[in-house]
């Protein structure tokens, strides 16, 4: 019996790995899109949380290089995730010189929200939940914890800020004012951002801008998205604004590429193991 347990273990190992070279042969190999014969808007997808930026600037980066790919629709389907890598994502949409609609799925929430507005056009279902507009950040407390078993802490540092967010003691109020103080100044980033980018009165926008989810009926009626409606709406508009009646619809494969799912797959669970604290624009729901 435990030869055979071994010899399954193998012949999945190998299963695996076989598996593996042959996807990575395909990611490099395969889905050359600079043989294209006719126009394209190609619809990639923004799915779970945004703990990198490279893969969706990768692709953006690849497909533009094509002649005959006329625009982008990004589907959103997200949370948000980190401050950075959404920022990262929004300054390089933003720059491109082909037009990009973005089309809200079930959630495009704070850093999901955020990515989009540097989009041309944003369209959504009625029942999207988008919004969450915030910055948030979160440290252990395991003071309590660390007493009961037994655990102490001597710590030497080059200033009293050194670390802030020890979870072997509770934060001063000092301490707090400080990373509050930081907090609000990523959030006035990101109101700044969707006030250069979309046509809403700051008024309007910092009554709903509390972190709260808006449902995309409620968006559209204020004014932070553009239209109510799927991705295949956003490609026919965007045939017609940009008069490109011929385009036809590419969809990015490479997110069913095995290779492409083991990475995004092993930095998802790094980064929930490693528990960083990041700033995030980030919906907790």
């Amino acid at each position: 019996m435990k030869k055979w347990g071994k010899r399954l273990f193998k012949l999945i190992f190998v299963i695996f790995i076989v598996g593996f070279i042959f996807s990575a042969i395909l990611y490099y190999t395969g889905n050359d899109v600079s043989e294209f014969s006719k126009n394209k808007i190609v619809v990639i997808d923004l799915q779970d949380v945004i703990y990198e930026s490279d893969t969706i600037i990768n692709k953006l980066k690849k497909y533009n290089k094509n002649e005959k790919v006329k625009g982008f629709i990004l589907r959103v389907n997200s949370p948000g995730g980190g401050v950075a890598p959404s920022q990262e994502i929004y300054r390089y949409i933003k720059n491109l010189d082909k037009p990009v609609f973005v089309a809200m799925q079930s959630l495009a929430a704070s850093g999901g929200y955020y990515v989009s507005i540097a989009a041309d056009k944003i369209y959504a279902l009625p029942g999207t939940i988008t919004g969450s507009i915030g910055v948030i950040i979160k440290f252990p407390n395991m003071k309590g914890l660390y007493e009961k078993i037994g655990i102490d802490f001597q710590t030497i540092k080059s200033g009293k800020f050194k670390d802030i967010g020890s979870p072997n003691r509770e934060m001063t109020k000092e301490e707090i004012k400080l990373l509050q103080d930081s907090i609000m100044e990523v959030y006035n980033q990101f109101v700044s951002d969707i006030l250069s980018s979309r046509k809403i009165k700051k008024e309007t926008l910092l009554d709903y801008a509390d972190g709260r989810i808006i449902v995309g009926s409620v968006a559209k009626k204020i004014g932070l998205i553009d239209e109510l409606g799927t991705y295949l709406d956003a490609f026919e508009d965007m045939k017609k604004h940009y008069n490109i009646p011929d385009a036809e619809l590419y969809f990015d494969t490479n997110k069913d590429n095995l290779l492409e799912r083991l990475t995004e797959t092993a930095t998802y669970f790094r980064n929930k193991m490693e528990n960083k604290n990041y700033l995030y624009y980030l919906f907790e729901g």
